[in-house]
């Protein structure tokens, strides 16, 4: 009958997995052994999964973040966000991606032009079958490529529009787009 191994033994066998186990839990917790600033300007060289300080999970976001995005202003001023479909086909965030990149290509004016041609389609067609698009569209006039500043506690408290916001590029809808020059984030260009 082979012998089995002491309480003893088994004892510390699982005591030496745990304290393993543990101390691989909380190996991540290293970066934070030096002094804050050193820590500040280290956390963004690598990810430390599971307790992650990468920036996509820890850039401080202020409260704030910009958008860029399409609106449609109406002949009365009011704002509109056009349906994502006007721009393409495969989803909201497909959609919203590609309006990024243009703009960051500077083709905003290409975007605007894109939304209007698809409004202007849209609004004919809608006359012709007596009222098919939402009135909403209907009523859009120009379409504008903003980048916009929204503040997270005015969202969140109902207040929906930017606080701040930059024109990149306007179409009136049936016409040709123009761009504007790249500026900086003012106040509510639209409102």
């Amino acid at each position: 009958m082979p012998a089995r191994p002491s309480s003893r033994r088994a004892d510390r066998r699982g005591l030496l997995l745990g304290l393993a186990f543990a101390a691989a839990l909380l190996s991540p917790l290293r970066h934070y052994a030096r002094p804050l600033d050193e820590v500040a300007e280290r956390k963004f060289a690598r990810d430390s999964f599971p307790l992650s300080t990468y920036p996509m999970f820890s850039v401080d976001r202020k409260g704030r973040v910009v958008v860029p995005h399409v609106i449609g202003v109406t002949a009365h001023g009011e704002r509109v966000v056009p349906h994502y479909r006007h721009y393409g086909s495969g989803g909201l965030n497909q959609v919203r991606k590609q309006v990024a990149r243009a703009l960051r290509r500077g083709r905003a004016a290409e975007v605007a032009q894109r939304y209007a041609d698809s409004l202007a389609d849209s609004q004919a067609r809608a006359a012709e079958a007596a009222g098919a698009a939402s009135a909403d569209e209907a009523a859009i006039v120009t379409v504008a490529v903003v980048r916009s500043r929204f503040v997270f506690e005015d969202y969140f408290a109902g207040r929906r529009l930017p606080d701040a916001e930059s024109i990149r590029a306007e179409c009136p809808v049936g016409g040709i787009a123009f761009a504007h020059p790249p500026s900086r984030l003012s106040k509510r260009a639209f409102a």
